[in-house]
């Protein structure tokens, strides 16, 4: 007998059954139609067909009814066919791929700002088609043999896949792209994981084997893929569109024969060819053989959960259809875990999902099962349902394996494949084991009861997100523009602050106008304040702000409190031949000049004023304009106290107004007096 392998990822990927499963469901809606093909499967459409399921090639063919309700299947469809259903009134039942609808999503953002689409694929596949639809139909569809030269009359190109592309083509394709084309290319791997997967083991099966069988239906593009992968290393390889096609093959008892099938081919496909093999060489000669095809239908083992139909029912139990040879049965005390067991509430027909309890029972023959134990165990993954619509969740790895991770959620264990852990390749797993992912369900196998799940779509999303919000950051972040942003760091010489994510530096020299020792002196680590942007640099990343800038300076804050005429107490800081420094206030300085520092006339101020003294003066007058401040102690003193008529006349050494108040602009302006007041004093000596 021959050996068989099949491929584990055989048979509907996630975005077919789902769409499968939202046409089953409405099976008994007459008002209910589909739009195009639900798949590329003859057997599929048939079905649906007679179940009464009508189909649609356009809009304009559903007729004018209320209530009505369309499928859009797994290829999704273009805007304007969304808009025309909700124009006719008809509810939208979206079955569309989640990853044809991220490509969907990355097409329509990109050519809204700017870019030229670029779609590698096939240019008649529905899937091609809908995307093109997100971009006014202007984009350029390539294939391996396309020319490329009218890529450069762009400046801009987002290029996107489909997909269930050549994962090997498309690699070559963005290759060329890049080397041709020197301006902005942004280029989006949208191939689907399981279509690498699947792609990628069909190849390992066909290298390994004697006879390749490729299950599905020729109008199907990613099962053509198949047959075409298998096909380049191995030359018995067969298409197998229904049982008929295996009549024509010669298998050798000896050899090994690999199956592997499209993600649009059902299990009743899949289901034909294990009857042909068990008529063809024996069901007792060729157990290994259905064995390997449960794997891709119903496997049975023990403590698994498994589905089937209500074949009889008594008061001993339920009689269960399972998909094998031996039915299963369901004992009376393990139907219900609370009330009593009826046998009129399961009729035949009736699906249920049970435990197996035991492969075989030696005296019935049959598969036990336990309804009541798989009840108590969907009442604990409370949490699988919270996932299904996209939710993320988080799980621990628990171990690595070839080609992925393993954990588990509730009592379905959950498979993160390696190439949808990190947006990158991870090429040492192991470093994640006991760490913590989050995630999002690619595919939930309930009957298997297994997850297939992805932390890089989710990190896709966070980064599109970020990429959305640098280019919005630097397009309105300019030079004396004011943001909002959040301290999250304070180091020496200034502190890191959060504007929309992207990291900035405040300065400490732009954090007050008075001299401090550190940053948290004037900001707190968390809490969001208004800054004044200084520079901006995109080309090296840099953003420097400002938070002084937008304060009160010191000088208006002293105007307000000691108008022209108060009198104030300040600290000499300074004392100079021609006058002396005075802060009335933090960072505000006055010139008391020579001739106002006393009742009389002084020779050398320096006997009468001395630094760090503090003294009573006078607001004579503000140079608002450049923030100067003239004060006098003499006008402070009793007015007998004046200057003798012997005392020798004053001379002035500088205009009053001459003086800066803020301690920083003052150093020159200081310089400068000393140099004057040196002079005169010459003179007068």
């Amino acid at each position: 007998m021959p050996e068989i392998r099949i491929a584990s990822n055989a048979g509907f990927c996630f975005g077919v059954k789902r769409a499968v499963d939202a046409a089953l469901n409405n099976a008994d809606n007459d008002r209910c139609y589909m739009l195009g093909d639900i798949t590329h499967n003859k057997n599929v459409i048939d079905k649906l067909a007679s179940l009464g399921l009508k189909t649609v090639l356009s809009v304009d063919e559903l007729p004018d009814i209320s209530g009505g309700s369309v499928i859009v299947r797994s290829h999704g469809a273009d805007k304007v066919t969304y808009d025309k259903i909700a124009e006719k009134g008809y509810k939208i039942i979206d079955a569309t791929c989640p990853f044809v609808a991220k490509i969907h999503s990355i097409v329509s953002e990109h050519y809204l700002k700017g870019y030229h689409i670029v779609i590698i694929g096939e240019k008649k596949h529905p899937e091609v088609v809908a995307t093109n639809g997100w971009c006014d139909n202007s984009a350029t569809i390539i294939d391996i043999d396309s020319d490329f030269g009218e890529l450069d009359a762009y400046d801009k190109l987002c290029v996107v896949c489909q997909t269930t592309y050549d994962g090997q083509k498309f690699k070559k394709l963005s290759e060329k792209i890049n080397k041709i084309h020197s301006k902005t290319v942004e280029i989006f791997d949208t191939i689907c994981y399981t279509t690498y997967e699947r792609q990628k083991e069909a190849v390992s099966l066909a290298q390994s084997c004697d006879t390749i069988l490729v299950v599905g239906d020729k109008t199907s593009s990613n099962t053509n893929k198949l047959f075409d992968l298998c096909f380049a290393v191995n030359p018995d390889t067969h298409f197998i569109q229904s049982v008929g096609d295996l009549n024509n093959i010669n298998f050798s008892r000896s050899g090994v024969v690999g199956i592997v099938a499209g993600a649009s081919t059902p299990t009743e496909s899949i289901m034909e060819v294990k009857t042909y093999m068990g008529q063809e060489f024996g069901e007792a000669s060729n157990e290994e053989f259905l064995e390997a095809i449960n794997k891709g239908t119903v496997a049975i083992r023990e403590g698994k959960a498994i589905t089937g139909t209500v074949l009889s029912a008594n008061a001993d139990g339920i009689r269960v259809n399972v998909g094998v040879k031996n039915d299963g049965f369901i004992d009376k005390t393990e139907v219900v875990d609370e009330g009593e067991y009826n046998p009129e509430d399961y009729p035949v027909g009736m699906e249920i999902t049970a435990i197996v309890i035991k492969k075989r029972d030696d005296v019935s023959g049959c598969v036990l099962l336990s309804k009541r134990r798989a009840d108590l165990m969907r009442k604990t993954d409370e949490a699988v349902d919270q996932i299904r619509n996209g939710e993320t969740f988080t799980m621990v790895v628990k171990k690595d394996i070839k080609g992925g991770l393993i954990g588990s959620l509730g009592t379905y264990r959950v498979f993160v494949p390696a190439s949808q852990v990190r947006l990158k390749f991870v090429p040492d797993l192991k470093k994640f084991v006991g760490k913590t992912l989050r995630l999002r369900a690619l595919d939930i196998d309930d009957v298997g009861r297994r997850i297939v799940a992805s932390q890089r779509v989710i990190l896709e999303e966070e980064k599109a997100e970020k990429d959305k919000k640098a280019e919005i950051f630097w397009e309105n972040v300019k030079p004396d523009v004011v943001v909002a942003g959040e301290v999250k760091r304070i180091c020496s010489y200034g502190a890191f602050v959060s504007v929309d994510g992207i990291d900035c530096l405040a300065h400490i020299d732009h954090l007050s106008y008075t001299h401090i020792d550190s940053p948290d002196e004037v900001l707190e680590i968390g809490k969001t304040y208004d800054f004044l942007v200084l520079k901006a640099d995109r080309e090296k990343q840099r953003v420097s702000l400002g938070y002084r800038e937008l304060q009160p300076h010191p000088f208006e804050k002293c105007m307000e409190k000691h108008p022209v005429g108060s009198v104030v107490q300040g600290k000499l800081t300074s004392v100079l031949p021609y006058g002396a420094f005075v802060e009335i206030e933090p960072g505000v300085e006055g010139l008391v000049h020579v001739s106002e520092a006393a009742a009389t006339y002084v020779k050398d101020i320096t006997e009468v004023l001395h630094p760090g003294d503090v003294v009573t003066v006078k607001v004579l007058a503000y140079d608002e304009a450049h923030r100067k401040t003239t004060l006098s102690i003499r006008a402070c003193l009793d007015d007998g106290a004046a200057t003798p008529k012997t005392a020798k006349p004053v001379k002035k050494v500088v205009e009053e107004s001459d003086v800066y108040t803020d301690k920083a602009e003052n150093t020159v302006f200081a310089d400068l007096l000393r140099d004057v007041g040196d002079d005169n004093q010459g003179k007068d000596d």
